[in-house]
């Protein structure tokens, strides 16, 4: 009993000691783990180019580096964009106060209250909380320090790929049992499988979620699609929440753009209905069991990674605790908790 005691007592102590080095270390750990994620997306997509002409010809680390690459300059200029679109749609914001206003009156006459409440201009007064010189600073520093952690999750990137193909070399020299040496980079190759595969497949199903939504709100006429589009698929790496936020936004842009209730309810509607294709089948089909996490596991990673490192956390709330689970699977005296993180209990 004291034995299991002191077992529960040291357990404890030492998810504090990693919540405390996670959260004081974020600066260090964040690049890292981006870094290594990345490099599983990298090695799958290399994989993946193996039967497109002239580029499949190429060895693997060429391959590997060629994705790098072009990742690394797709999310600067992605970042440019939004940063861009964003000081655009802050600027134009002061010309939707007389829509704020007219959209209050017809709340309020909706409900039956013909006087309106001495509020003053209630338009006016949200957009002053929206200005650009609050509301800005903080986006861009957000911005700006996704650009500085995708800077450095590349370089580590880089050196990572290097010595990639001599890893397998150096764990069976490092292990003195050839089988434990060979069990270890089999748990590698599973969690590349499982992490490379989910966020591959991921990807690509953003991707067309954004291209459906941009093409949604080009036909509703809704100001600034490519960038609610961008922000949609971005936030639906965001499991279970993350799809709801970003219909918010271009919802809300609806409402204030058009003051029409009834265009705001459609534009919910239409943008919902490929949200829940996703959801119920495409995600299913597509990504299938790949990371084996139950709903309530993935909702509490989400809640802690969010908690701990922001944004960031939340999208990669689920490799990271796929990672974790494959882990706790090997160690014996862990791997009930595996048990309960997983799906249905099997692993």
């Amino acid at each position: 009993m004291t034995g299991r005691l002191a077992l529960v007592t040291y357990s404890f102590a030492l998810m504090l000691m990693l919540g405390w080095l996670l959260v004081a270390g974020q600066s260090i750990l964040l690049p890292v783990l981006v870094g290594v994620i990345a490099v599983y997306i990298l090695t799958t997509a290399a994989e993946a180019l193996v039967p497109v002409p002239v580029v499949g010809r190429l060895p693997r680390h060429w391959r590997r580096l060629l994705v790098l690459v072009l990742c690394t300059f797709g999310f600067l200029i992605l970042g440019s964009f939004i940063t861009s679109s964003a000081t655009t749609l802050s600027a134009a914001l002061p010309t939707y106060a007389e829509n704020f206003d007219a959209l209050q009156s017809k709340f309020l006459t909706g409900i039956g209250i013909k006087e309106e409440p001495n509020w003053g201009n209630l338009g006016e007064r949200l957009l002053d909380m929206m200005d650009a010189t609050t509301l800005m600073p903080t986006a861009l520093a957000t911005i700006s320090n996704g650009g500085s952690v995708i800077l450095a999750a590349a370089l580590y990137a880089v050196f990572i790929l290097a010595e990639l193909d001599s890893l397998p070399d150096k764990t069976r020299r490092a292990f003195q049992d050839n089988a434990q040496a060979e069990h270890t980079l089999e748990l590698a190759r599973e969690i590349n499988e499982k992490i490379g595969s989910y966020l591959a497949a991921k990807t690509l199903v953003n991707v067309i979620l954004a291209l459906v939504s941009f093409a949604i709100l080009k036909i509703l006429g809704i100001a600034h699609p490519a960038f609610w589009a961008i922000i949609i698929g971005l936030l639906n790496y965001i499991p279970y929440i993350g799809s709801i936020i970003a219909v918010i936004f271009p919802v809300t842009m609806s409402l204030i753009q058009f003051t029409s209730f009834l265009q705001a309810g459609l534009a919910l509607v239409l943008l919902m209905i490929p949200q829940l294709a996703v959801g119920y089948y495409i995600e299913p089909k597509f990504l299938g069991r790949s990371v084996n996490l139950s709903p309530f596991t993935v909702l509490l990673a989400l809640a802690v990674w969010s908690t701990l490192w922001g944004m960031t956390g939340a999208i990669l709330a689920v490799p990271l605790t796929a990672m974790v689970m494959i882990i706790l699977a090997e160690i014996p005296n862990t791997r009930w908790i595996a048990v309960l993180m997983s799906e249905k209990g099997d692993l």
